[in-house]
């Protein structure tokens, strides 16, 4: 694989596989780090050795931190952020300046760190590892020998809840005190259709209860949301009163505004409550449809959703993504695939994205170029031929360890779905389902209850419930193993060939989804934790061994 000549080394204008390829087994590791950190007065530049990178002298003084990035455990809607701590060696005082009692002392606090690996003194060789900010919380701590400093991934932001706005009496002077701290809810999706047994399913607020208008009968003033909705229907708003249902006419609704967030009811004005004309009373109970903020691709798309609720609620922007994004957004079978959401009490943004993802077997991660990329868990997105072979000589002594997935292998399942916002709960559930293939194997029935708040369609959940079956019970191993740095570009998402025979275990040409990858301060070698699919076939792989119960072909039926 490797050739003695150092040319395509010493000559590199970048990092590619095919020169960590060349190079891998008879070069002196020459793969280094250098650090950027934000200072009142410019950056500091520092390194695990003194070196000029790109006319800029990096000073030597930390050694190599360690970095993990992962997908996080599947099933579970959590980005997991990166959180890196660097210590500097300042046994001759030389970063005195820049602490307590120095001459160019200033709180780091929010200042921007950014970490590099590449070739040497070669710059167009470097590419970003980390990028975050200094902490608040013992963002800058020192000894008599060193300064820490510990930083936070730049997607830290991502953890801001929404929504912020609640019926505020400065913006509704008139609105109720118990209405007055509710939150102005955040609507994404369809809520016209899919409400049984409701009427309608999305509340509105009335906002002038306390006006001297309403005793004399004037109009009864609500809002819906604070996002602009694509449609309101003034023929299905409901009234909810003692438990009974009533229909107000479209003639007594007039809409207000921009955006459908708002509008009026008239009273005394028509017959249609109870046998009499609608006079609002303090415990009535408003609800509407409407579909929610108009997207690219629909209003109702569950990819266009996340990224819109990232973008509105977390701060990104469309750089931040990577352009796999619209790839899925558009992919037909997530297009097809109907998705709504109603926010009334703060979220995590992040975590109600990913969970939304999740409900399609989407993954959200940050990947090698720090944008948030997406990860495929549909058979027909697995790469069936990776150009990464791992072979025993890319393997750390002692490193190479299979073994089952505990966490993500089950047999049997039954999902919920369909979230309500009048009831904030789900109000549906599929028939259980299993392999009982897999069950026969194992030996017994292993449940899982699925969760899909966000989808409301009964075939949008069976697939996707019957889809993630075939994967789970497959009865997935794990592998982690420590290679050469051979394997630097390799990604959280990838996947890989293992083509090993280590002791008992002999893998031929197997293929794996790497989940978390960490880069190893102790020799620069490069840890993955993959899913082995030796026992899970998919489009353009047959493993052919015994005991393949699951995978792409996998027979799911109804639990009877």
């Amino acid at each position: 694989m490797s050739s003695s000549n150092r040319t395509s080394y010493l000559n590199a204008s970048s990092l590619t596989q095919t020169l960590l390829n060349s190079c891998s087994d008879n070069l002196e590791c020459r793969l280094e780090l250098i650090v950027d950190i934000q200072l009142p007065t410019g950056f500091l530049r520092a390194s695990d050795r003194n070196k000029y990178v790109g006319g800029v002298f990096y000073e030597a003084l930390l050694n190599f931190p360690a970095i993990n990035r992962t997908l996080g455990e599947w099933l579970a809607p959590q980005l997991e952020l990166s959180q890196l701590s660097l210590e500097f060696n300042n046994s001759d005082g030389r970063l005195g300046r820049f602490l307590p009692g120095g001459d160019e002392f200033s709180s780091m606090v929010g200042n921007t760190v950014l970490v590099r690996l590449g070739l040497g003194e070669n710059e167009s060789t470097y590419f970003p590892i980390f990028s975050g900010f200094v902490t608040e919380e013992a963002g800058v701590a020192r000894t008599t020998r060193s300064v820490r400093i510990v930083a936070r991934d730049r997607f830290d932001r991502l953890n801001q809840t929404f929504p912020k706005t609640v019926f505020s009496p400065l913006s509704y002077p008139d609105i109720s005190d118990s209405e007055a701290s509710a939150y102005v809810p955040i609507i994404f999706g369809d809520y016209t259709t899919a409400l049984d047994p409701e009427k309608a399913a999305i509340p509105a607020t009335v906002v002038n209860s306390k006006s001297a208008l309403l005793p004399a009968l004037g109009p009864v003033q609500l809002v819906i949301s604070e996002n602009d909705l694509a449609f309101f229907d003034p023929n299905n708003v409901w009234l909810f009163r003692s438990d009974a249902w009533w229909q107000a006419p479209g003639g007594q609704i007039t809409p207000t505004g921009s955006g459908n967030k708002s509008f009026f009811i008239s009273q005394n004005s028509a017959t249609w409550v109870d046998g009499g004309p609608f006079i609002f009373d303090e415990n009535d109970k408003f609800y509407v449809r409407v579909r929610g903020q108009s997207l690219p691709g629909g209003s109702d798309n569950p990819v266009q959703i996340a990224r819109q609720i990232l973008k509105d609620f977390a701060g990104l922007t469309d750089s931040d993504f990577s352009a796999n994004w619209t790839t899925f957004a558009s992919k037909p079978i997530i297009a097809a695939t109907k998705c709504r959401i109603t926010v009334l009490e703060p979220i995590s943004a992040i975590e109600s994205a990913l969970s939304i993802l999740e409900q399609v077997r989407l993954e959200a991660y940050i990947d090698r170029d720090l944008k948030i990329k997406l990860s495929s868990l549909h058979f027909d997105d697995f790469n069936p031929s990776p150009t990464f072979i791992v072979k025993n000589f890319d393997v750390a002594k002692d490193s190479f360890n299979p073994g089952l997935d505990s966490r993500n292998n089950f047999n049997k399942a039954q999902a919920v779905f369909s979230t309500l916002p009048k009831n904030n709960e789900t109000s549906k559930s599929t028939l259980i389902y299993k392999n009982q293939a897999s069950i026969d194997m194992v030996g017994k029935s292993i449940g899982k209850q699925l969760s899909f708040p966000n989808l409301y369609i009964d075939s949008d959940v069976i697939t996707n419930t019957q889809e993630i079956l075939k994967l789970a019970s497959a009865m997935v191993e794990t592998i982690t193993v420590d290679l050469t740095w051979r394997a630097l570009l390799l990604d959280v998402g990838d996947f890989v060939l293992f083509n090993i025979d280590i002791g008992s275990t002999n893998f031929e040409m197997i293929p794996a989804l790497i989940r978390e990858i960490s880069y190893n301060p102790q020799g620069l070698t490069i840890t993955l934790k993959c899913w082995s699919f030796q026992l899970c076939p998919y489009p353009g792989y047959s493993p052919g061994y015994a005991g393949t119960v699951g995978g792409a072909g996998a027979i799911i039926t109804v639990d009877s």
